[in-house]
This record gives structure tokens, sequence and C-alpha cells, in this order.
């Protein structure tokens, strides 16, 4: 018994030791925080190379200093690294950023840049998409070496050349479901409203009956104020009719709106999916060195390929089949340039069914 108690004794004994120890702990910690000063700032970019670099690690550095955000010599609790991320993650190639202090004062700024899978400079942009669809704006002095698209292609859901595809396309739909639940709320009013004229026609209409002791003149006078109302009565509802119509119309418009919204955005996903792919090969990620986007006369984006190798353009069509058009171009490349030359063709078209068309 006796032991018992005296184990429970040491065990709480200990526990409030080691309290005790972790409040004196804190204690110290959060004095030597009040007393100690940021000695250095190091600025980190993590995936930056000579090729693959929107912002030197000096650049940031220079930046938040303009900004009055460079900590160094002030009191380490005085950091607010919340504020440092935030205000660099508002620069668009930076994915992530971490900012944190050392016991020592060494306050590190770890970024983590986006990985674009193409540049787009078409349709007056200047802009970088990644294969998540988020976009951003080329920084200034950029050198980040990555699939070019030239073209008058201009993607409709890339706004101001940054944010995301799929945010973009998501509030311009919710825009015309608004627009829709609107004209259906309309709608609903106006076949209310059809409903009552139709029956205060009927109920006009039954009034016409020949009443009790009515005499003929009385009758036929009451008949042509009567006709005088219904004939109201069928031009509110004609008037109601063309009104509904004319809501239908709208209704069809707007769907058949988000149908191209739809088809644009599925378009879009394509395309970036296709110079990804390319990209992501060995051999034609180097070979293709600039994509051009068109858009042919039903909205569908028609691409040409600039290679590195030849002085050729490779006519590429629209992105169906698009497996099928690069088998095709693999065996031309093996079997129809090394009989033929390299230097020999000035055009390359791969959109007919089972041939390849050159030109000289």
């Amino acid at each position: 018994m006796w032991r018992k108690l005296l184990r429970i004794l040491g065990f709480l004994i200990g526990c409030g030791v080691i309290c005790a120890y972790i409040c004196y702990a804190s204690h110290l910690a959060q004095a030597h925080r009040a007393e100690q000063r940021v000695t250095r700032m190091v600025v980190s970019i993590a995936d930056s190379t000579e090729t693959r670099q929107f912002a030197s690690s000096a650049q940031i550095a220079n930046q938040l200093k303009r900004k009055g955000l460079d900590m160094v010599g002030k009191s380490v609790d005085s950091v607010d690294a919340v504020k440092l991320s935030n205000y660099i993650l508002r620069k668009g190639f930076v994915r992530e950023a971490d900012v944190y202090v050392t016991y020592a004062g060494d306050m590190y700024v770890d970024i983590k840049q986006h990985k674009p899978v193409a540049r787009l400079l078409c349709g007056g942009l200047n802009s970088y998409v990644t294969s998540d669809g988020d976009t951003f704006s080329s920084p200034q002095g950029a050198a980040y070496y990555t699939a070019v698209v030239t073209g008058v292609y201009a993607p409709l859901f890339v706004t101001k050349g940054r944010g995301s595809v799929k945010g973009c396309y998501d509030s311009l739909v919710a825009k015309e479901d608004r627009r829709l639940a609107k004209l259906g709320e309309d709608y609903a009013d106006l076949d209310r409203l059809h409903d009552e004229a139709v029956a205060q026609e009927g109920a006009l209409r039954k009034d016409k009956k020949r009443k009790f002791l009515e005499s003929r003149v009385s009758q036929e006078q009451r008949h042509v104020a009567l006709n005088i109302e219904i004939a109201k009565c069928k031009e509110e509802q004609q008037r109601i009719e063309k009104r509904m119509a004319q809501l239908e119309q709208r209704r069809y418009d707007i769907a058949q709106r988000k149908k191209k919204l739809a088809r644009k955005y599925e378009d879009f996903g394509n395309l970036i999916n296709f110079v990804s792919e390319i990209c992501n090969d060995s051999f034609w990620g180097a070979e293709v060195v600039q994509f051009v986007a068109d858009t042919t006369s039903t909205g569908e984006i028609s691409l040409r390929m600039v290679p590195r190798s030849g002085d050729f353009v490779i006519t590429f069509g629209t992105l169906a089949d698009s497996d099928v058009k690069m088998h095709k171009l693999q065996e031309f490349y093996k079997n129809g340039l090394s009989r033929f030359g390299w230097e020999r063709f000035k055009s390359v078209d791969l959109r007919y069914d089972k041939q390849v068309i050159c030109t000289e």
C-alpha cells in the first residue's frame, strides 16, 4: 500500500518537475527571443537553375529590403512570418513560401517555385501555365526555359495573365447559371400571369350566357362590352406568350454559351496536356521548340509545330487523334527524312488520314 502511494507521489513529483522545467525553458526562450536580434537573412529558391529561374535569391532579398521587410537587426519577436510569407506568395511564380528564424537569429526564407509546362505568348499574353492550370504573368527579366505557345489563339480563361484556369471557368459558368436562374423566375411569373389571363377569358366567356329575364337588347349590349374585355385578354395572352418565347430563346442562348465555354475549357486543357506530353518525351521535348496555336472557323484549336531540326514547319491540325498523328510523324522522321534529307521539305502536314503530305 505504502509502496503504491510512494510510486504515485514520485510520479506526480516527476511530472511537476518536468512542467516546471518546461515553463522555465519557455520563459528563457521568450526572454532570448525578445533580446535576440536577427543576424542575417538567407533566401533560397528550390529547383532554381540558370535556365529555370524566375528570380534570384538576391532579387527576392532586395525586394524585401525595398518593402521594409528586411528584419536584419530587429528583434526576433518582431518577425511576422505569416506577413512575409503572404507577401512572397503574391508573386505568381511562387508555389510555397516558408519563413522561420533559428535560435541563433538567422532568418530563412525558403521558396518553391511553380514548374510551368508552357509559356503563353499568344493572344496578347505573356504568361506561364502549369499542368494544374495555374497561370501567372512572366516576371520581368525571368529566365525560365520551357515550351513556347505563340499564335493568334487567345485563351478565354487566362484573365490578366494570372489566376486559376478552372477558377475562371467556374466563375463564368456560375455567372451564366445566375442568369439562367433569373430567367427561370421571370418565366414562372409570366406563366402565372398567362394562366390568370386564360382564366379571366374563360370567366368572361361564361358571362356571355343570357341571364334570367334579360332582354335581348341588354344581352347584346353586354356582349359588346364582354367582347372588348375578351379581346384585351387575348392581347395580354399574346403579349405574355411573346415575352415567354423571348425568355426561352435567351435560355437557349445561355445553354449554347455554356456549351461553348465547356468546349473551350476542354480544348485549353487538351492543349496544355498535349504540350506537356511532348515536352516530357525525351526526343520530342528536345526537337519541338515552338507551338503555334490558331483557331479554326468552328472555334477549335489548330496547331503547327516548329522543330529544331530541318527547315520545315509541321502542320498538326486539331488535337483530335493526336496519338495517331504523332505516330505518323515519328515514322516520317524515321523512314522519310532519313531517305529524302532534312532540308528538302518546307512543310509537313499530318492532318490527312494515313498520310503525311510534304511540300518542297
